[in-house]
């Protein structure tokens, strides 16, 4: 019996594997309906996606830098697992609290809400770095040809400036028209020189971070720089890293927009509160039978200035302060 594509890929969505890579209980989710269960599967495969999509990218990036094998594949897998944890953690302290609390803060959520977000688009900028390079790499590579090129100008003109100058400073020294003719044609030979050794570091160079610049840079802030601008590049490099930034930050949000009130974390309340409550009336049945036990005469028990123990969230009300005249009228009615 053929089963088609859809049904194959629910039944793969529906894998209490990928609920732990979400940060969340596989027990309650298997009390859930198919589409929450659905959506937290998609939280784990995200996160799947981005830990393996994160260690190729930067192993790529490590060895465009360092050209060594070994290391960009220590690094990369290193940086996949990094960032397989992080997703861990933080989606793990995205749960909603559903104990009792006294009042939600908004502003320390508000806060710890930005704080994560703003993190992942900044991992999410820094992985598309490497992959914007290799989707974009003939256009760059044009571009690092001009900007060799320029740079060798650029090089060349200071030289002539250098030994001009040099050779302004000589010139009463020359007493011949030959010593000077000597003397041009030696700094034309060590600018030469200097020139070659300068080209030659360009060639050993590769460049990978002036790439990532020409990928980035819309705008030139320097006065002094007059390498062009590729602006299509530059879109297409941003609208890439853009989108690579949602793919990272999915996963947060797709849990931040899970509510309260949803069956899931209504299960979890219901068992989590249970929990609670089950350990803390032990404890008070134990607390109370030791009192007992030791202070059999006092006739002593647990007692709490919370209205709800063992969550703490309402104090109980103070004893209300009678006036004189009431003080009085109580006393009479003792007499009688």
């Amino acid at each position: 019996m053929n089963i088609s594509p859809t049904l194959q890929m629910h039944k793969i969505l529906d894998n209490k594997k990928l609920w732990w890579f979400a940060g969340e209980d596989p027990y309650i989710l298997g009390q859930c309906s198919k589409s929450l269960r659905r959506t937290f599967s998609i939280v784990g495969v995200l996160v799947v996606i981005i830990s393996l999509l994160s260690a190729a990218s930067l192993a790529y990036g490590v060895h465009q830098i360092l050209e060594s094998t070994s290391a960009d594949i220590i690094i990369g897998i290193y940086c996949g697992l990094f960032v397989f944890v992080l997703y861990l953690f933080i989606l793990h302290t995205l749960s909603r609290n559903v104990l009792p609390t006294k009042g939600a803060n908004w502003r320390g959520n508000l806060i710890s809400y930005t704080i994560r977000i703003g993190f992942l688009i900044f991992l999410g900028f820094f992985v598309a770095q490497p992959v914007s390079y290799v989707l974009f790499e003939n256009s760059v590579e044009n571009e690092i040809v001009a900007f060799k090129s320029l740079e060798i100008q650029q090089f060349n003109k200071k030289l002539n400036i250098k030994y001009a100058k040099d050779l302004g400073e000589k010139r009463s020294s020359l007493s011949s028209k030959e010593l000077i003719l000597n003397e041009i044609e030696n700094n034309n030979r060590l600018k030469n020189r200097e020139l070659r050794s300068f080209i030659r570091r360009q060639e050993e160079s590769n460049f990978f971070i002036r790439k990532i610049l020409i990928l980035n840079t819309l705008f030139h802030f320097d006065k002094e720089e007059h390498a062009d601008i590729n602006v299509p590049l530059v879109i297409s490099s941003w609208a890439l890293s853009l989108f690579l930034i949602f793919i990272f930050i999915t996963p947060a949000i797709l849990k931040i927009l899970i509510s309260i009130s949803s069956e899931y974390y209504i299960i979890k309340k219901t068992i989590e509160t249970s929990l609670v409550n089950a350990h803390f009336t032990r404890l008070v049945n134990s607390y109370n039978a030791i009192l007992q036990e030791r202070y059999p005469e006092k006739n002593l028990s647990y007692s709490s200035q919370f209205i709800d123990p063992p969550y703490n969230t309402r104090l109980k009300s103070k004893p209300e302060l009678k006036n004189r005249n009431d003080f009085l009228k109580w006393l009479l009615d003792e007499s009688n």
